[in-house]
């Protein structure tokens, strides 16, 4: 992931033209050299995630197999247990290792998730551990993490097993305890900024593809309402309905969005990122301009022709930050913002043109996965391995 290392909220979008190598390697050396003079200064990186292998498949070289953690007993509960899937690599390490927790989204399995997001090729290629706790229908008839009902019985009660789980997988002697992401997908990502929020002694940085603000529902009607309007209320507000105490330990995170969601409305990911910019104590300056402005392209969209990138453009739409970002814009290309406090990158938004609600540079042939954007499951990699608790 490009990094953008700079004063505490100081916004900046930039756009990654189609460059030789050699040329990418001077156009770093010399914005490297302009930040240097000013530490203030932004610090861009012309860097593409590499495309990754296929996802794999029961003969993958690493363990892959279905767990079971028994959770303590509540009355009414009838079966006190969270299902799991666990990815360890094949290759030998030397030492433990990182931990990702993925959260699928609604109608999803976690094998679903690990194929469509190639999260486990990835495993493979970078030494961590990836982990995929599963929503059982008995409590969500469509799988949903309910984040909209943060009830102890109901989402609070799930918010508190992910905990649970999180404490038992981060025991194991083969995961790094200060290492442990987490990470989700639509409903997975709003419980896991829950978790996130609620528990982040336990969590280095949270990736979100596609959630919902948390805090402006309690019911399922809310829910719905929330995913296709957002929320006029103030997203720092929000955290303390969502049980949420700022000033905790710090919590980087980063955000990702398709700007033609049609299930989860964009404007959700920029209230997201608000509300990690609380919790964080950052300046909100989310929608300042800022000088250099330009859109950044993705491997996908450095891959079209002209002809494909003039078929892949929609009519001008407008956006959730006042720009007809479809009409300057070819599916594929994203904008990016990062917030920090000098070295330390904190805060990420990626908004992806021509991405519907679906894991950006995923795999198409699985639901709720597109292959058109950036590697996100590359950018959340990128991003969480800068991090430590």
């Amino acid at each position: 992931m490009a990094k953008s290392l700079w004063a505490d909220g100081h916004a900046q979008l930039r756009q990654i033209s189609r460059v030789q190598p050699q040329t990418a390697r001077q156009l770093k050396s010399w914005i490297d050299r302009i930040a240097n003079l000013n530490p203030a200064a932004p610090r861009l990186r012309a860097r593409s995630p590499a495309p990754l292998p296929l996802p794999p498949r029961p003969s993958a070289p690493g363990e892959w197999a279905s767990h079971h953690h028994r959770l303590s007993t509540l009355p009414g509960e009838l079966v006190p247990r969270l299902s799991y899937w666990l990815y360890v690599p094949s290759r030998v390490r030397n030492g433990p290792m990182p931990l990702v927790v993925m959260l699928h989204g609604c109608k999803q399995t976690p094998e679903d998730l690990a194929a469509g997001t190639r999260m486990n090729a990835l495993a493979e290629r970078e030494g961590f551990i990836v982990a995929y706790p599963q929503q059982p229908q008995r409590r969500q008839m469509q799988r949903c993490w309910q984040w909209f009902d943060l009830g102890a019985a109901e989402g609070g009660r799930e918010a508190q097993a992910l905990a649970v789980l999180i404490d038992a997988l981060a025991a194991r002697p083969d995961v790094r305890a200060d290492q442990v992401y987490l990470a989700g997908l639509s409903a997975g990502a709003s419980m896991a900024a829950v978790v996130a929020l609620r528990y982040p002694e336990k969590i280095a940085a949270v990736g979100l593809h596609s959630g919902v603000v948390i805090g402006a529902a309690c019911t399922p009607g809310d829910g719905l309402r929330a995913m296709q309007q957002g929320s006029s209320v103030d997203p720092a507000v929000l955290l303390d309905a969502a049980g949420v105490t700022p000033g905790g330990p710090k919590m980087p995170a980063i955000v990702l969005h398709g700007m033609d969601d049609g299930a989860v409305h964009p404007v959700n990911a920029r209230l997201l990122a608000r509300q990690f910019l609380a919790y964080n104590g950052l300046t909100d300056r989310l929608d300042k301009p800022a000088s250099g402005v330009m859109p950044r392209r993705s491997a996908y969209a450095a891959s079209l022709t002209e002809d494909q990138e003039a078929a892949e453009r929609e009519p001008p739409a407008e956006t959730s930050h006042g720009l007809a970002a479809t009409a300057i814009l070819p599916a594929g290309n994203y904008i990016e913002t990062s917030f920090g406090v000098w070295n330390r990158e904190m805060v990420a938004l990626c908004e992806v043109a021509g991405l519907d609600h679906a894991w950006s540079g995923g795999d198409g042939d699985y639901a709720y996965h597109a292959p058109i954007g950036p590697d996100a499951s590359a950018l959340m990699w990128a991003f969480f391995k800068a991090h430590r608790r």
